[in-house]
């Protein structure tokens, strides 16, 4: 992979350090660990000018190699395409579901419309999108629409391929803004302010229930309430940087 690992000395958490940038907080699921301790944790390295992700054990054992693509892309390790050549496409739910699955660290999501960025044949890039939002409290015809997903080829950095698609879509649909979403866990938002998206809330903390047998995730108001609450094991997130971009 490239990667250079160090640990990390720390009287509290299980720190490893990948070459000299990212710093890799691995998570138990038994722990006794205070989500505001770990936030201060991220931002502490964030001073020190590192990235810090936390990386759950459930996650690790699930979604293994998304994390390692993940961490080798915020390392600067990916193969590089230009996306000025690429051809975008409308795919349809069960395409976005397929690469994101395999690309995206939290897998899929629905969405209204699906586009896929495609260099020689080949998809190195999906973004989904909600439909339109009406936003009244704004103006009566204020138009919102989400960013939902977007990932990459794991491996792959796809030079102005998020911009892209994003005008793209911009193009077709007109909004007066775009909403998205930045997981605390493994994002700092770089990306986001990069393409012009300012950064307008953080969203608290999520507890998160997850089954013990197959170490699936999932909100609390989503969980049958029939099920035999022993099935899950609390865990939780670190909330998300909320973004918009503003387009008029």
């Amino acid at each position: 992979m490239g990667v250079d690992v160090v640990p990390v000395t720390h009287e509290k958490y299980t720190l490893i350090l990948c070459n000299e940038k990212v710093v890799v907080n691995l998570i138990p699921l038994e722990n006794n660990y205070a989500v505001d301790e770990l936030i201060a944790l991220q931002s502490d390295y964030q001073l020190k000018g590192l990235n810090l992700v936390q990386l759950w054990e459930d996650i690790w054992h699930t979604r293994q190699e998304q994390v390692l693509g993940r961490i080798k892309s915020i390392l600067g390790l990916n193969k590089r395409m230009h996306g000025r050549k690429g051809i975008i496409s409308a795919i349809d739910q069960k395409q976005a579901d397929d690469f994101l699955n395999r690309n995206h660290i939290q897998g899929t999501a629905k969405a209204k419309y699906k586009f896929a960025l495609t260099i020689d044949g080949q998809v190195v890039a999906v973004a989904c999108f909600s439909s339109t939002r009406p936003m009244t409290r704004i103006a009566s015809d204020y138009q919102s629409v989400e960013l939902i997903r977007f990932a990459t080829l794991i491996g792959v950095t796809v030079t102005g391929g998020f911009t892209k698609l994003l005008k793209h879509f911009i193009k077709l649909l007109s909004p007066h803004d775009v909403m998205s979403y930045a997981d605390r866990d493994w994002s700092l938002g770089n990306a986001y302010e990069q393409s012009g998206f300012k950064l307008v809330g953080v969203t608290p903390p999520m507890q998160i229930c997850l089954h013990r047998k197959d170490l699936s995730r999932s909100f609390p108001h989503r969980v049958d309430q029939a099920t035999d609450p022993k099935e899950f094991l609390p865990v939780f997130n670190t909330g998300n940087l909320k973004y918009i971009l503003y387009l008029h």
